[in-house]
């Protein structure tokens, strides 16, 4: 199996390199204008067929070599073009530098590494004419060359489905079933009279089995007047659709052709039936489509259901679902009765010496179905123990090419995928298995190596990134494996199929490596990671013949990498990634400078305290993430020369102590992480006012602030892609040096002007110094926080008003000494219920507070589920949170168990450092009947 070759985003990457004014330039200066115009022509050529070539390549392999071989020049194209670009023909000032060759100078200096370039381009150019010339051997159609080139790729395969089922062989689907069968008999959740049940998965893994098993079901066939099944395929076409919903509905064969009269036999078929209707393997995702074969289905009866089984949620969506069953993956034990069902039939104790390996085997099936009776047929004649020691050690896809097997069938959603999206994919090859990624990051290495382009600039390539990543979650080639606390995913990776199916269709320029052997020639590779564990102690020397390597991931699980290897530098000049994240790293060799087209470096998790000065020298780095490098005390002084670099990440490394002078300078820069007020003037808030920000920004050291207006210049407001924003003064615990008088107007002062934009989710506030909040901390300015902290505000007496703060779930306040009484204000006026969507509050070390004024039960925290409570020694009273179930008290009055004695809906319950016998803690046990943990953290016995 091998890949689909695709090629126009790289192609349009070269367009872009070819049209920039300072090319023009110099091109016209070394008197080869014309041959960089007839460059263009050619590829111009090219390009107008390129869509029609990307299509047909599956059934033609001298039009994928083709495209192959056009691939590699594109990619020589643009290294070409990169030695030329003024970021890296010189070290030094870039405009001066533009001027000088403008005026000719005698001393051209490195000028003339662009004048060695030329033969390299005139042979470039011939191959271009030689390819452009074998285009018209393929008789390839023309498009237009301004063709996004996302259309989807024409019909892969057809698969045929029916409706019956041996529900003997169905192994692990019970409770699938019954949730299925569940629904179609409920009453309820329907859009009009009919609703639609979707169920979504991978190819391989039941769906269609599970639609069978469910519509054979006796209470289903009682519950329905009518059942109909069809299969859809990837050609959504109505009036087709039609046809066999009327030949599986009347049993005999329909001649009908009109739509109109096809709409009227429909109805007339459907009319005044609860009807059950299977749409099975459904691609379409045209909400015209649907919609119009909706409309011919809305004769039924209320209760008619239909369906739908299909590889992507995108498609679930558009049809409407009420439903969605994500199907998951079968049992190991489950998928080994599968496998030797196929395997040995009735006749596994025969083979006991087989069974052990055949166990291993399954390992590989990932809980899908399909690939356990494509790995038992394989084994059904084989008995040799060796035979089956090869299966167990040999990728999936070199066991596995039958054309009812698994990786045929997973391949049938990657044919699916749009061509920019099959690069993206593809480009998931080079990744280990259970291998984990953020999404940010993903995207970030996309727009590192050209995959991802923005047609005339209209959108931010990060958006663009974001569509294509959310696609490949749809179409399930993306899986969630790790949720923060409120739910949100954190962490991705591809299923194990998954990544068998990246490895079979990654092309010669794609490389995993994980341990010593090299099969292949080393000239084409483009993209390659390596693992460096046990079996692969350091980068394999053979790899070092990779000379035009863009992309080098070293994965090292023992985190002992200490310094990179020397050849590293000497070899892979045309790097555009390096990633070294959790290798362990110490230091950081100089010589990384020779690194001069690198877009993205990732030292993240490492070990490194500084920064070689060298790194400023890349001019075309756009990401570089440090985060977690615990013990990083330096960045680089002159960090403000690299004018490309979007992202500069340095979320927890708490050692820096100050940021480089003129980091205002990266203009382009999107994310900065920490951002630490210096006592220079280069070094103030006055860096961040033309900083278009996203994502999180922490602000520390704010006492350094020595004029209000300098936070007025910093336009916190302006950022509105600031998600999460943390202002501090002080160290950790928000204390200030003694001679430090940041504190009263000028704090409060401060902070006013720091006022962030409504988009804003996340609020830190640490260190405060002023007596009041801000006013800007309340709904109207702040609509859509979802998470706020306050943390050693220790001088205001009255907490900001917040109970109506529609989508606020986490509330987290400690240090508060000068706050007495929790009033009304916190809770804002007016009808709506006081903090609607608060799932956790927090109150830690309010020394001097008394009274929490008690809240309509009814009204008030609706949504609470975990409170704590700790160093709140004076406060004797709070109000009631109706559905409670996590209950923290630390150190605090004995009479607040009172208050929440009444309290029925508890499962965890914690207490300590409580002074006096608890006597209202039997109370409290007895009205909990939920209770499944309790801690007790003081001496005294329970009493109960």
């Amino acid at each position: 199996m091998e890949l689909d070759v695709v090629l126009s985003p790289l192609l349009q990457v070269v367009f872009d390199k070819l049209a920039t004014p300072f090319l023009e330039e110099i091109t016209n200066i070394c008197g080869v204008k014309e041959e960089l115009k007839k460059l263009r022509r050619t590829l111009r050529v090219i390009q107008t067929v390129l869509k029609d070539a990307e299509e047909r390549q599956l059934t033609d392999r001298a039009l994928r070599n083709w495209l192959t071989e056009l691939k590699e020049v594109a990619y020589d194209v643009e290294d070409l073009l990169d030695e030329c670009s003024p970021e890296v023909m010189v070290s030094g000032n870039r405009n001066r530098f533009i001027e000088q060759v403008r005026v000719f100078v005698p001393s051209l200096g490195s000028f003339a590494s662009c004048i060695n370039m030329l033969p390299k381009l005139e042979q470039i150019k011939e191959t271009l004419d030689v390819l452009a010339e074998e285009k018209s051997f393929f008789n390839l159609s023309e498009v237009s060359v301004n063709n996004s080139g996302s259309s989807r790729s024409k019909s892969r395969g057809i698969r045929k489905t029916g409706s019956l089922v041996i529900e003997s062989e169905v192994i692990g689907r019970e409770g699938d079933k019954e949730r299925i069968v569940e629904q179609l008999l409920s009453t309820g959740d329907s859009v009009g009279k009919i609703s639609v049940i979707s169920i979504v998965g991978i190819g391989g893994l039941g769906k269609t089995t599970l639609a069978q098993f469910a519509y054979n079901d006796e209470r289903v066939k009682r519950h329905f007047d009518l059942k109909i099944w069809v299969c859809v395929n990837d050609d959504f076409d109505v009036g087709k659709i039609m046809v066999s919903i009327l030949e599986s509905g009347s049993k005999s064969k329909c001649d009908l052709f009109g739509m109109d009269v096809l709409q009227f036999r429909l109805q007339e078929l459907l009319f005044e039936k609860r009807y059950l209707l299977v749409l099975d393997d459904v691609w379409n995702e045209d909400h015209n489509e649907w919609d119009n074969l909706r409309t011919s289905l809305s004769s039924a009866v209320e209760g008619s259901k239909i369906i739908v089984t299909t590889r992507s949620e995108k498609v679930a969506t558009i049809m409407g679902t009420t439903y969605i069953h994500h199907l998951e993956g079968l049992s190991e034990d489950n998928c080994w009765a599968l496998f030797k069902q196929r395997a040995f039939g009735h006749n596994e104790d025969h083979h006991p010496n087989l069974s052990t390996i055949g166990k291993q085997i399954v390992k590989k099936c990932g809980g899908v179905p399909l690939a356990a009776k494509t790995l038992g047929s394989i084994m059904r004649f084989k008995r040799e123990e060796r035979e089956w020691l090869f299966v167990q050690e040999s990728d999936l896809w070199d066991v596995s090419e039958s054309d009812n097997g698994i990786l045929p069938a997973l391949r049938l959603s990657f044919s699916h995928l749009a061509s920019h999206l099959k690069g993206c994919f593809a480009y998931c090859s080079i990744f280990p298995r259970n291998y984990t990624f953020k999404k940010e990051k993903l995207i970030q290495l996309w727009i590192a190596e050209g995959l991802i382009q923005s047609p005339e600039g209209r959108r931010s390539l990060e958006f663009i990134g974001n569509e294509y990543f959310d696609d490949l979650v749809w179409t399930s080639f993306f899986q969630a494996v790790q949720r923060d606390d409120h739910g949100n995913i954190i962490e991705y990776k591809m299923h194990n199929l998954i990544h068998d199916l990246a490895q079979s269709v990654s092309g010669s320029e794609y490389l995993k490596l994980e341990d010593n052997s090299i099969v292949r020639s080393l000239s084409l590779i483009r993209h390659s990671s390596v693992v460096c564990d046990f079996s692969l102690y350091t980068i394999p020397e053979a790899l070092y013949e990779a000379k035009k390597l863009r992309t080098l991931i070293l994965v090292f699980p023992r985190g002992d990498l200490g310094e990179v290897p020397s050849g590293v530098f000497s070899s892979f000049r045309y790097l555009r990634v390096l990633d070294l994240s959790g290798s362990g790293l110490k230091k950081l060799h100089e010589s990384i400078s020779s690194f001069i087209f690198l877009r993205y470096l990732d030292l993240s998790n490492t070990q490194v305290e500084t920064l070689p000065e060298s790194v400023c020298c890349f001019f075309n780095l756009q990401v570089m993430n440090l985060s977690c490098c615990y013990n990083l005390i330096k960045l680089p002084s002159h960090i403000g020369k690299m004018f490309k670099l979007k992202h500069l990440i340095i979320t927890g490394c708490e050692r820096l102590t100050k940021m480089p002078a003129s980091i205002g300078n990266l203009k382009y820069l999107r994310t900065l992480s920490m951002f630490i007020v210096g006592e220079g003037i280069d070094e103030s808030l006055r860096e961040l006012q033309i900083l278009n920000l996203g994502g999180e920004l922490n602000i520390r050291h704010l006492e350094n602030v020595k004029d209000a207006t300098e936070a007025m210049t910093a336009n916190m407001l302006g950022k509105r892609n600031l998600r999460s924003l943390e202002l501090s003064c002080g160290n950790d615990q928000g204390q200030l040096n003694r001679d430090n008088d940041f504190d009263g107007t000028l704090g409060s002062e401060v902070l006013n002007y720091l006022q962030p934009h409504e988009n804003l989710k996340k609020l830190f506030v640490k260190g405060y110094r002023g007596n009041c909040f801000p006013g800007w901390m309340n709904v109207h300015k702040l609509p859509n926080l979802t998470e706020l902290v306050l943390i050693a505000c220790r001088r205001c007496e009255h907490l900001p008003t917040l109970g109506q703060l529609p989508f606020l779930k986490v509330l987290y306040l400690q240090g508060m000494d000068a706050v007495k009484i929790i009033g009304e204000e916190l809770y804002g006026s007016g009808s709506v219920t006081s903090f609607s969507s608060l799932k956790e509050l927090t109150l830690i070390d309010f020394p001097n507070l008394e009274f929490w004024w008690p809240f309509n039960q009814r009204e008030g925290f609706p949504s609470l589920v975990k409170f704590t409570v700790s160093k709140c020694l004076k406060l004797h009273n709070m109000p009631c949170f109706p559905l409670l179930k996590h209950l923290e008290l630390r150190s605090c009055n004995d009479r607040i168990l009172q208050s929440v004695s009444d309290l029925a809906s508890l499962t965890i319950i914690v207490i300590e450092e409580f002074k006096e016998q608890l006597v209202f803690l039997e109370k409290l046990l007895q009205n909990n009947a939920l209770l499944m943990s309790l801690t007790n953290g003081f001496a005294p016995s329970l009493p109960i």
